[in-house]
């Protein structure tokens, strides 16, 4: 995607300014929101979402040819319309890079999933950042002492170390205990996750899990 910034911020300009001419009345009200609505800081987190995209896709040429062949179905175009307006919302780095993956593999497919991977993006939508890291950390079994659980409580720490429910405990970590019962009944309201029949634990469902695999693996299940 050569000159990517350029090319957006141009085509913005001509959108605006074909409504203005358009409609001589309301257009030229329209054309400004229009920039109100895509300012310089969301249109720049587009650029980066696609500029993900294309990073992974520039690895493997079949999954270029995919891309290029889904994204010119109607059914693709709203994965790809869909991707692009929650990225121009996606503040953190992490969320863009899931969201990234979730559009690659939709796209490179060799079949495109639409109703999958929409349903995906619309859940996706639905959560947090921190309800997105409780999914993907719940997402293995929890063996004592696990590498890979320890590593993300590292990454995370004010999200995913248990909070203090003992009486008389300071108002900020009553607030994180809240927090996190309500990243967990997002998580079940969803469908997520459900309630191990032992305790209040939370287990991943299977379309938790198949959320999980999207942001995972990205593309590479198109590859097999």
């Amino acid at each position: 995607m050569p000159d990517l910034d350029t090319n957006i911020r141009d085509r913005l300009v001509s959108v605006a300014k074909g409504v203005s001419g358009a409609c001589p009345l309301i257009g030229p009200i329209i054309s400004e929101a229009i920039g109100q609505l895509i300012p310089d800081q969301r249109l720049d987190r587009v650029i980066s979402f696609l500029k993900t995209l294309e990073e992974d896709f520039a690895q493997v040429q079949s999954r270029l040819s995919r891309i290029e062949r889904n994204s010119a179905t109607p059914e693709g175009l709203d994965i790809l319309e869909e991707g692009m307006l929650q990225a121009a919302r996606s503040v953190s780095k992490d969320r863009q890079k899931w969201l990234a993956a979730i559009v690659g593999r939709s796209l490179s497919s060799e079949s495109l999933r639409y109703n999958e991977s929409r349903k995906l993006l619309n859940l996706y939508r639905e959560l947090t950042d921190p309800e997105l890291i409780w999914l993907i950390y719940i997402s293995e079994s929890q063996g004592y002492a696990s590498p890979y659980h320890k590593e993300l409580a590292d990454q995370y720490p004010d999200i995913l170390n248990p909070a203090s429910r003992s009486y008389g405990v300071s108002q900020e970590e009553a607030d994180r205990s809240a927090l996190q019962d309500g990243y967990k009944n997002t998580l079940l309201r969803l469908g997520l996750a459900t309630l191990k029949q032992n305790g209040p634990t939370l287990e991943i469902s299977p379309l938790g899990q198949l959320l999980v695999r999207y942001i995972s693996d990205g593309g590479a299940e198109s590859e097999s």
